[in-house]
């Protein structure tokens, strides 16, 4: 069911770490200024499954690489007894950014050391990232926590905990929403298959049973007075594509930066939520394509590039920081990022769909991603789905990830 942006009824339509950089990105622009014009994206709501709803979304998917899901019902639809499943709330979402934030703000350096990032997993300290080298001598002003899903046979954790992870509460919250997020990347990944004409909807899911999804808990932390931080330099994310299937981005009010390149070369803004928006304490979920989706189908679907900016916050004027705080840069910003990989042992063998197949001869030679690691469709096609990620971390983390 897709939503019209502005409109709350749903309607049926078509420690400290070393930088490690990445090979240069073939982003012309990676640094240019924050953009001044903005786009809204396609809104559905998934709550309810049907073909029609599925190729709705791989239209957008197909021009735009990103699309919003509705986190939670709209009135009108709640008044109508229309009411479908919705796999997560506010609360629940504004607790794991709690979480986040106790660790980010809270946690000792030797704390944060000791979690430092192994195998994809753990923390990323700030400018130790570089995702666009090509525009930006330094790395990314931001700092990261990637945690996978937990062992599904003895339910423990894969990766060393932060005591704020590790305390009960905090604990059953995090395998909670790692529930949830599946769900939801279950549900997008069903209608992606219908929208494809597949006869087998689950055939994606398939693929993904037995992959441990990343929660990455992203913090861009405010900059203080005196800061080194150039605008004409340095970023908050550089310039990149995602890797794997999907990506579920979770956002908070007024915390804005998020950039997608446009087809002409252009960067726009993504706003939080689009213009009237049901629910402004949970904005919609922005779910985009990754590499390896955009290779699965031949193409069709896009792994569009984007990046975050700095920026000031979404608030009513009376609301901005004071004169004595005014020398300060940007606020504080956080997201929460939940990349979902197909199982390692997935071989990338285009999916059985006469939609994608047809783009098959003219797709073998297309650049796959964009960062350090990215591949041709025709060598993607003769590889592996954990051996595709594994370079392209490499690239990122270099020895960090199998060490």
């Amino acid at each position: 069911m897709k939503q019209t942006p502005g409109s709350t009824t749903p309607r049926a339509t078509v420690a400290t770490f070393s930088t490690v950089t990445m090979p240069a990105v073939s982003v012309a622009n990676g640094a240019a200024p924050a953009a001044e014009s903005s786009i809204d994206l396609p809104l559905f709501d998934i709550s309810h499954e049907s073909s029609e709803l599925g190729r709705e979304i791989v239209q957008a998917a197909a021009k735009h690489g990103f699309l919003w899901i509705s986190g939670s019902p709209s009135s009108s639809s709640a008044n109508d007894g229309d009411q479908g499943s919705y796999d997560l709330d506010a609360a629940t979402v504004q607790n794991v950014f709690d979480i986040g934030s106790r660790f980010f703000k809270g946690a000792s350096g030797a704390e944060k050391a000791a979690c430092k990032i192994t195998k994809n997993r753990g923390f990323v300290d700030m400018k130790v990232e570089n995702l666009d080298p090509q525009s930006h001598a330094r790395g990314d002003f931001k700092q990261c926590f990637n945690l996978a899903e937990p062992d599904p046979d003895t339910c423990a954790w894969r990766q060393p905990l932060p005591p704020q992870f590790s305390e009960s509460a905090a604990d059953a919250a995090l395998r909670d929403f790692h529930a949830r997020c599946r769900a939801v990347a279950t549900r997008v990944l069903r209608l992606i298959a219908l929208g494809l004409g597949i006869e087998d909807a689950d055939w994606f899911v398939k693929s993904h049973e037995k992959s441990p999804y990343t929660v990455r808990m992203l913090y861009y932390p405010q900059l203080p007075a005196g800061t080194d931080y150039r605008a004409d330099a340095d970023i908050r994310a550089g310039a990149h594509s995602d890797y794997g299937s999907i990506t579920l981005l979770f956002t908070r009010p007024g915390q804005p930066g998020l950039e997608i390149l446009q087809d002409d070369g252009n960067w726009a803004r993504v706003p939080i939520s689009p213009p009237g928006y049901h629910d402004p304490d949970f904005p919609p979920i922005v779910v985009n394509i990754g590499d390896l989706l955009q290779f699965w189908t031949n193409g069709l679907l896009k792994s569009t590039v984007h990046r975050v900016v700095l920026v000031e916050e979404e608030q009513p004027l009376e609301q901005r920081p004071s004169a004595s705080t005014a020398a300060a840069l940007g606020t504080d910003r956080y997201s929460i990022a939940v990349f979902v990989q197909p199982a390692d042992e997935t071989v990338l063998v285009p999916v059985p769909s006469r939609a994608v197949s047809e783009r098959a001869a003219a797709f073998q030679k297309v650049q796959i991603g964009s960062g350090g690691g990215s591949a041709t469709a025709e060598t993607l096609g003769q590889t592996t789905a954990g051996e595709h990620l594994l370079g392209r971390l490499r690239a990122t983390y270099g020895i960090a990830v199998t060490g």
